[in-house]
């Protein structure tokens, strides 16, 4: 039976779970809410998830949110397709921790201040020296996770749960960096993942996940 994905184009966080359940081969019917409309608010959205955010997913009348949470369940619930959180013990507790790293540095101390002072700064304009210190602080964790691949992805020669974070968040700088050019994130991506990317946007399912506006 298929599981219920509700998803907002554009999210990173939502992003990271459709990639996983077409890495993962796993039927789903897709429930887009707008975020314009504030779709994620109305009262039948809230009664699945309270908190009204994406993503969120329904198996069975099972209700799970919060991106990470819903990584690990799909690989425990589904064995088909690419195993988001492969191989022993140890393999397994590096993927989470390039997952944690990713949300705490590459996210929070590099994305996270760029877009909240150049989107949301309001009439007071953004702050360069905030800008430009997470600025800094991107270029240096991009530089990390390129030296982090191994293969052609973070774990290897086939997808995990870290490439389904850290792909998104690559497709974001480039989004700012086209909604504001004068930020020139895309110029931090050092080679490597530049070629990483390319293979991610390779993906045969790929194509299909990118949000519609951004094109």
């Amino acid at each position: 039976m298929a599981v219920d994905f509700y998803h907002g184009h554009g999210s990173p966080f939502s992003w990271r779970v459709w990639l996983a359940l077409e890495a993962k081969a796993i039927p789903y019917n897709l429930k887009v809410l707008s975020f314009q409309n504030e779709e994620t608010r109305k009262p039948e959205v809230k009664a699945i998830n309270p908190r009204g955010q994406v993503p969120t997913l329904v198996d069975g009348g099972f209700a799970v949110w919060e991106s990470l949470a819903i990584l690990e369940y799909l690989d425990e619930r589904f064995a088909s397709g690419a195993k988001l959180y492969p191989g022993d013990a140890g393999n397994r507790a590096r993927v989470r921790r390039l997952i944690a790293e990713t949300e705490a540095y590459l996210y929070r101390e590099g994305i996270s201040p760029i877009v909240d002072e150049l989107f949301w700064s309001g009439d007071k304009g953004p702050n360069p020296e905030r800008v430009a210190k997470a600025r800094e602080k991107l270029a240096a964790e991009l530089q990390y996770f390129a030296a982090e691949l191994k293969g052609k992805f973070l774990g290897g020669d086939t997808l995990t749960a870290a490439d389904c974070v850290l792909a998104p968040l690559i497709q974001y700088c480039k989004r700012i960096t086209f909604r504001k050019p004068e930020t020139k994130l895309d110029e931090l991506i050092p080679p490597a993942l530049r070629d990483y990317n390319q293979r991610i946007e390779a993906l045969a399912y790929f194509d299909k996940t990118y949000p519609p506006h951004w094109r």
